[in-house]
């Protein structure tokens, strides 16, 4: 009868034990990282139909948020988040030199993306062992992201030994401004975009994550994963258009210097993003 006894009493142990890994867990979340973003091809030199891509620097990202998951068991489970994402992408500055009427002229081009979004993560996770101390966790799946806010500057310097000229063209939300300075001063225009911005509201793409989870207390713990997000959507809208004359022709945004065989037009971008994911997990 002890011996019975003892048996239900530790049945009813492993049982307590294993229930509570499963059931519901939140988990919030920062992820430090880089962004990875789309090319972006300048000509070779203003009197030729060449192209080449310019030097992508590094570009830092930042996703924040929150995870809600459901474990089945003690090992296996899947949630959804929601993040903000600050993401995009850095090139390198670009000279080039030609001959001009004025002598020779130097021109530097210079491009910046930046790209927020409200990102939906759907994942499965695996954990090898979370009653330990330390235990590997492994997840993928795949995200929704919406563009909040985006910012497209270009900067196009041009000097000659008697004249220097700059312009700003700044795409921002529905907007395209241009602030252009020379030696006779400066002004500035903006104008609407014609058929959508120059990037679409949606991007989709996929996850995959994994690294070690520590167990600060039966509730509490530490998941630190290197985390890597490709998208599979081309966010350009290539048929974004504008005008800043008032002759009412327009202008297709991704054809950079109005040249007709501006590659741009057909190169796609597609995000993605590499960073370390820190969570804090508490077990609900």
């Amino acid at each position: 009868m002890k011996k019975s006894l003892s048996f239900i009493l530790l049945l009813a142990i492993v049982a307590g034990n294993t229930y509570a890994q499963k059931g519901w867990n939140l988990q919030i979340i920062v992820q430090p990282g880089f962004s990875y973003g789309g090319e972006f091809d300048v000509p070779l030199d203003l009197s030729s139909s060449g192209w080449t891509a310019m030097d992508k620097s590094l570009t830092f990202n930042l996703n924040m948020g929150a995870e809600l998951a459901y474990n089945f068991n003690d090992k296996m489970g899947i949630s959804i988040g929601m993040y903000y994402s600050h993401q995009g992408q850095d090139f390198s500055d670009y000279n080039l030199t030609s001959n001009s009427y004025s002598g020779i002229s130097t021109t530097k081009l210079e491009e910046n993306i930046s790209l927020s979004y409200i990102k939906i993560p759907f994942q499965y996770y695996y954990i090898t062992n979370p009653l330990k101390k330390v235990s590997f966790i492994f997840s993928g799946g795949f995200y929704l992201g919406f563009l909040t806010t985006y910012t497209d500057e270009k900067i196009i310097s041009i000097s000659t030994s008697s004249i220097g000229i700059k312009a700003t063209l700044t795409a921002n939300g529905s907007n395209y401004n241009r602030i252009s300075t020379d030696n006779y001063g400066t002004t500035s225009k903006s104008v609407s975009f014609i058929n959508g911005n120059p990037y679409d509201v949606l991007d989709f793409g996929g996850i995959l994550a994994a690294g070690i989870q520590l167990k600060l207390s039966d509730k509490i713990f530490l998941p630190i994963m290197l985390n890597y997000q490709i998208g599979f959507i081309d966010i350009k809208n290539q048929v974004s258009q504008y005008t800043f004359d008032n002759s009412g022709n327009t202008e297709y945004f991704w054809n950079f210097l109005h040249n007709d065989n501006n590659p741009n037009k057909t190169l796609p971008y597609y995000n993605s993003t590499l960073g370390l994911k820190i969570g804090f997990k508490i077990i609900l």
